[in-house]
């Protein structure tokens, strides 16, 4: 069912960050839709940071908050990586609310109001996330097939309100959070998420589950869609092979920091089920082919994180018990 609406003067101020690198001309066209979405003027601003960009994306975020100063503030931060950037954007936030949307994602005019609301009426819900609908720039291969829209940023569940728990969390491209998160919990760890030419990721996975573990409610909220622009161009086999490569090593280091020796054999054992079974059923299907290679690279990028994540990354340990791992 649709949630209920406040009035607008009762709504609580929020802060919409979007991170970007050298995307000038999907800027300029994402930023427009962002700041035509439903929500009170006076009540929210837009973030934009720039992480060190070569091309003209700098100059176009300052043209946007040249033209609306009041709501539009940017953002350098000359370290890479989009973690990095995240904080930093959270650094300079001043909404009660902290809301997260890629630079190519497109807003539905109720987004953000969907989720504020949906924090608001859960006192435990610390996180909030909705559905990212899939928008491809071009004609897509024919062999591309359902398997792979989760690598692609797609993401729906079912279309109600309600929890959500480890390993299904919001996507980075739509999701919203309490600023007591990242006082209770920290930041978005600088071991992950996406840096230059790498496609590491997970960063946001990884922050949700330290709320998990300390009791937060982490929501679905299907009235907060956005679509998410990507251009058919680049999906190509050897693309998603290296997309599959980084997930599974972006796991691996959740899994360590979580839980140690025992997350690393439970997600080796996953990727190789997965990677098994899909080359016993590869003559099935169109992609089959293409999806057993994309999964042998996630199971090598799996084992490359196994190899270096308990030298490079300090584990998690907070007071409270230990999330009870899948076995």
């Amino acid at each position: 069912m649709p949630l209920e609406s406040r009035p607008m003067s009762e709504l609580p101020k929020a802060s919409v960050i979007v991170c970007t690198y050298n995307r000038a001309r999907i800027l300029a066209r994402s930023v427009p839709a962002l700041l035509a979405i439903d929500y009170p003027v006076d009540r929210w601003e837009l973030l934009i940071v720039d992480n060190r960009s070569t091309d003209d994306t700098l100059r176009v975020a300052r043209e946007t908050a040249g033209r609306r100063p009041e709501r539009v503030r940017v953002i350098e931060e000359p370290r890479i990586g989009l973690s990095t950037a995240r904080n930093a954007g959270v650094r300079n936030a001043s909404g009660e609310f902290i809301v997260f949307a890629d630079d190519d994602a497109f807003p539905t005019s109720g987004w953000l109001r969907a989720l504020i609301e949906a924090l608001q009426r859960d006192s435990r819900a610390l996180v909030a996330g909705g559905p990212v609908e899939p928008w491809f720039d071009g004609e897509l291969p024919g062999w591309l097939g359902e398997r792979f829209m989760p690598y692609l940023t797609a993401w729906e569940r079912v279309p109600e309100v309600h929890s959500l728990t480890y390993n299904d969390y919001p996507r980075g491209a739509n999701m919203a959070f309490r600023r007591e998160v990242f006082e209770r919990f920290g930041y978005f760890s600088p071991h992950l998420g996406r840096k230059g030419r790498s496609l590491l990721s997970c960063e946001e996975v990884e922050l949700c589950l330290r709320v998990e573990r300390g009791g937060g409610r982490i929501l679905y909220v299907p009235e907060a869609r956005v679509r998410h622009l990507t251009a058919a161009e680049r999906i190509t086999p050897e693309w998603l092979a290296q997309r599959f490569c980084t997930q599974g090593r972006s796991e691996a280091i959740v899994e360590w920091r979580h839980a140690g020796w025992r997350g690393l054999a439970w997600g080796r054992r996953r990727w190789w089920r997965m990677y098994r079974e899909a080359v016993r059923r590869r003559s099935l299907l169109p992609d089959g082919e293409i999806y057993a290679r994309c999964l042998r690279q996630a199971f090598l990028g799996h084992s490359w994180g196994v190899l270096g994540a308990p030298l490079t990354v300090p584990r998690y340990r907070p007071t409270q018990p230990a999330l009870e791992w899948p076995s």
